[in-house]
C-alpha cells in the first residue's frame, strides 16, 4: 500500500459507527505537506463520481478545492432527498459564498425536513448560509417541545441554552437542583 493509499484510509475511514462516530480528519489535512495535499485532492476528486460518501465532499470542501465544484454540482444535481441537497449545496456555499443560489436550494429543501433527528444534524449545516429565511426558521424550533431539537436550534444560533437545560434537569428529575433551593 502506496503512502497516499495509506493516508487516504486514514482521513476516509469505513463509512460505519465505529470509525466514524465523533471522527474529524481536519487536524490530518492541516499537517499535510504540499505535495501530499495536491495527491489527496486529486485522489479524492477522482473517487468523488463513484461515491455517495459525503465525507469526500466535505474534505475537499475543507481543502478549499475550487476543481472539485463541478463534481460537488453534479453530486447536488444527483440528490434527490432534501438532506443529501443541503449537504451538498453546503459544500459548494463553503467555497464559493458569492453563489447565493445555495442559500435558495437549501432554504426550500430545510422546509420539507421534519423529522426530529435530521433537524438535529442540519441546523449546524444550515448556520453556515448565514441567511436571513433559514435563520428564522431555524430559531421557530428554539421553544420546541422536544428538548433536543430545542436546544440544538438554540446551540446553532449561538443562543444561550442554560435556562432550556434547567428547565429539562427540573422535568426529569422533579426537583430543584440544590443550588436553587432559596
Amino acid at each position: 500500500m502506496t503512502s497516499i493509499e495509506s493516508l487516504l484510509n486514514k482521513i476516509i475511514p469505513p463509512s460505519d459507527y465505529t470509525h466514524r462516530n465523533g471522527f474529524s480528519n481536519n487536524y490530518i489535512i492541516d499537517n499535510l505537506s504540499i505535495d501530499e495535499k495536491i495527491q489527496v485532492e486529486e485522489a479524492l476528486i477522482k473517487t468523488l463520481p463513484t461515491s455517495n460518501d459525503c465525507l469526500i465532499g466535505e474534505t475537499l470542501s475543507s481543502m478549499k478545492s475550487v476543481r472539485s465544484l463541478p463534481l460537488l454540482k453534479q453530486k447536488l444535481n444527483e440528490s434527490k432527498n432534501p438532506i443529501s441537497k443541503i449537504i451538498w449545496a453546503s459544500y459548494i456555499y463553503r467555497l464559493r459564498p458569492e453563489e447565493i443560489e445555495m442559500r435558495d436550494i437549501a432554504f426550500s429543501e430545510f422546509v420539507k425536513v421534519d423529522g426530529k433527528y435530521d433537524l438535529i444534524s442540519l441546523f449546524h449545516i444550515l448556520i453556515i448560509f448565514n441567511d436571513k429565511r433559514i435563520n428564522e426558521r431555524i430559531e421557530s424550533y428554539t421553544n420546541d417541545k422536544d428538548y433536543l431539537v430545542a436546544y440544538n436550534a438554540r446551540a446553532s444560533l449561538g443562543l444561550v441554552t442554560k435556562e432550556l437545560i434547567d428547565k429539562e434537569l427540573l422535568k426529569n428529575n422533579g426537583v430543584k437542583p440544590w443550588w436553587k433551593f432559596w
